[in-house]
């Protein structure tokens, strides 16, 4: 079991560090907003693991993947989500800036409301992530695997994503990365809203 554990750790963090949706969009709202908006993301896609590991628990991820009605339909509307922020981001305008009363240039903060529910649909609407998580659990759990095995497996997966997040979010949000990055923030909107427009489209196009 320990093994097993390790294992699951490992492949979770290799999962996270990749770059996808999850991965822009709290660099997205990190960069554009503030640390607070990126760690209140994170918390959001932790929560939509949690989720995952409810159905996947209970073998309710066999049943959307054999569905290919159910499967689509997540997939498109997690698609047309990922299309939306995408195209949100590259429109917005130099930076999401205010002027302070102190004519200082201030960032305008994401509500943590709306940071959680990006970072919550972003993670709970791309099927890739019910692939993973399904084939995560049939490589691991099998019919006999001790209900609080399974406790421990998804405690590990939600908290090692949680922690690589919150991790990202400190690096990003760091003053000398700030100052570095300043000067190519209205860019890096830019790119990181392209990022999630060929997510999303490439989602569309995701078979199983």
């Amino acid at each position: 079991m320990i093994t097993q554990c390790v294992t699951v750790g490992l492949l979770t963090l290799f999962s996270a560090m990749l770059p996808g949706p999850d991965f822009a969009i709290v660099t997205k709202n990190t960069l554009l907003h503030s640390r607070k908006s990126g760690i209140f993301t994170s918390l959001g896609i932790g929560s939509a693991i949690f989720i995952h590991m409810i159905y996947c628990a209970f073998g309710l991820a066999i049943v959307i993947y054999n569905s290919l009605i159910l499967f689509n339909i997540i997939k498109y509307i997690g698609s047309a989500y990922l299309i939306y922020l995408g195209i949100t981001s590259l429109l917005s305008k130099v930076t999401a800036k205010i002027m302070t009363k102190e004519n200082k240039i201030k960032k305008v903060d994401l509500s943590n409301f709306i940071s959680f529910r990006q970072g919550f649909l972003c993670n709970l609407l791309n099927p890739k992530a019910t692939l993973f998580f399904l084939a995560l659990f049939t490589m691991i759990i099998k019919p006999n695997t001790p209900f609080y095995w399974m406790i421990v497996y998804a405690s590990e997966i939600i908290l090692i994503a949680i922690i690589w997040f919150f991790i990202l979010t400190y690096i990003l949000s760091h003053p000398r990365v700030t100052r570095m990055l300043e000067r190519a923030e209205k860019y890096i909107a830019k790119l990181l809203g392209i990022f999630l427009i060929f997510f999303g489209m490439a989602l569309a196009f995701l078979s199983h």
